[in-house]
């Protein structure tokens, strides 16, 4: 017999059924391999709506069939927390495939896992241009932390979050390790979802992302949800700071390129990573060895596209039409010619002009005018060649090298074993279509009021 529920029931079907089935909540939670916490809140309706893999394996233990189990599920799917209708959260998921392989990032990982785990920081935000792969570089510390710490993790797309996070309230029974939330695939691994929460017997670690922060945000419920859940650390994926207090701000950098002088050595260019992901993709579609040459030229559009791993993927896409040599003549003469994927690749990764755009729109002018004055110097540079050219003091300059870095808008090169910087080709073409800025005024197209101060403009104001 099918039992009838309303959809603000379902802790009392789950209640139904599994006293029906004689089992007691230990047992439940046990064969679930959830939190006796976690089947307490679902039955008292104190925690929030359930994801689908947890309603299907309840439903696997209660050994629910037919018309039975399909009204379970729509429960699970119409249930509303006691708080009230009106509630919204935000929808915990789990995070994107990785795609083919990770390339040049064992580095970053490992610094992610540190901050993490040895240097136990709470609050980390990962920054970069768009497409420089910040997702891809957390997704696999978190399937680390996973797999070989035990920790649960909270995956949040960010994208449509209030800017004071009140969604976040609804997470406190997992990030206090009161409920449970879906955990993150194993990076590599091949598992299914780990559903094994903060109170099932792996410890109280919670890490919780929040992936692509369009703002920056108001902190407040971030931090009170750290003060709740000792054992909690928040993540941020952005393409700017999020001026938090406290956080640890981790800049992913592009891929490095290699110099000129290496263009003879075919061999030796494929051990950059940018080279590498970039005939690792172009392998995909034409399996062949490329020829010496063929090499030279990858090498040559990995240095165009500043080996931006977004940009990689994306031109790189388009080599079932093009020979290497065409993609790099077409670069040339339109360097937005490749940046958006076939169609039948999938949608664009955001490394494109659209992508600059955004972080120059949170540049504070000072910022702003020095990265205009430094586009105009050739190829690399020095600190000392960027003072003379700025006419600041070298502690000021570092100070806007700093800022420029942090916002992904300028790379190092090494190409003679001293510290050398770059414009990225991408923002030197971006700034080469606007007026030079001009102080208290509209600069290179964005208004001045468009950010907030941070202490790194503040420094080199």
């Amino acid at each position: 017999m099918t039992t009838a529920i309303g959809t603000d029931q379902f802790g009392g079907l789950l209640r139904h059924h599994r006293r029906r089935s004689g089992m007691t909540q230990q047992q439940m939670a046990d064969l679930a391999t959830l939190s006796v916490r976690a089947i307490r809140d679902l039955e008292s309706g104190r925690a929030r709506r359930p994801r689908q893999e947890t309603a299907r394996l309840l439903a696997d233990v209660l050994r629910l069939t037919g018309a039975t189990r399909d009204a379970f599920h729509e429960a699970a799917r119409s249930h509303l927390p006691s708080e009230g209708p009106g509630a919204a959260g935000p929808d915990t998921c789990t995070p994107p495939a990785l795609l083919g392989t990770t390339v040049g990032r064992e580095h970053e990982i490992h610094s992610l896992v540190e901050l993490l785990t040895v240097d136990q920081q709470r609050l980390v935000s990962v920054v970069g241009l768009g497409g420089v792969g910040k997702t891809r570089v957390v997704r696999e510390a978190a399937g680390r932390l996973r797999d070989g710490h035990g920790w649960q993790v909270l995956w949040v797309q960010a994208a449509r979050l209030s800017p004071d996070l009140r969604e976040l309230r609804r997470l406190e029974p997992d990030v206090t390790g009161g409920g449970r939330g879906p955990d993150v695939t194993g990076a590599g691994g091949g598992r299914g979802p780990d559903v094994t929460g903060a109170g099932g017997g792996r410890g109280q670690d919670v890490l919780l992302v929040l992936d692509g922060l369009p703002h920056r945000a108001e902190g407040t419920l971030i931090h009170q949800l750290l003060a709740r859940g000792p054992g909690l650390r928040v993540v941020v994926t952005a393409p700017t700071p999020s001026c938090l207090a406290g956080e640890q701000v981790m800049p992913v950098a592009p891929l490095p390129v290699p110099g000129r002088a290496l263009d003879h050595d075919a061999a030796a260019l494929a051990e950059f990573p940018s080279v590498r992901l970039f005939l690792s993709h172009l392998r995909r579609l034409r399996p062949y060895t490329p020829r010496p040459a063929a090499t030279a030229v990858v090498a040559e559009l990995c240095r165009a596209l500043d080996g931006v791993p977004g940009a990689l993927e994306t031109t790189a896409a388009w080599g079932l039409v093009h020979a290497p040599e065409e993609l790099l003549h077409s670069l040339a003469r339109d360097p937005e010619r490749f940046s958006a994927p076939p169609a039948a690749w999938g949608p664009a990764s955001g490394s494109g002009s659209s992508a600059v755009a955004r972080s120059l729109a949170v540049l504070e002018p000072p910022l702003r005018e020095r990265l205009f004055t430094l586009s105009a110097l050739p190829g690399s540079w020095t600190l000392d060649e960027a003072a003379q050219l700025t006419g600041t003091s070298l502690a000021d300059t570092a100070a806007t090298l700093y800022g420029l870095l942090i916002h992904g808008l300028v790379r190092t090169a090494d190409e003679d074993g001293r510290d050398r910087f770059r414009v990225l080709h991408r923002v030197r073409s971006v700034l080469a279509g606007r007026s030079a800025p001009h102080p208290g005024t509209e600069r290179n197209g964005i208004p001045a009021e468009c950010a907030s101060a941070s202490p790194v403009a503040r420094a080199v104001a």
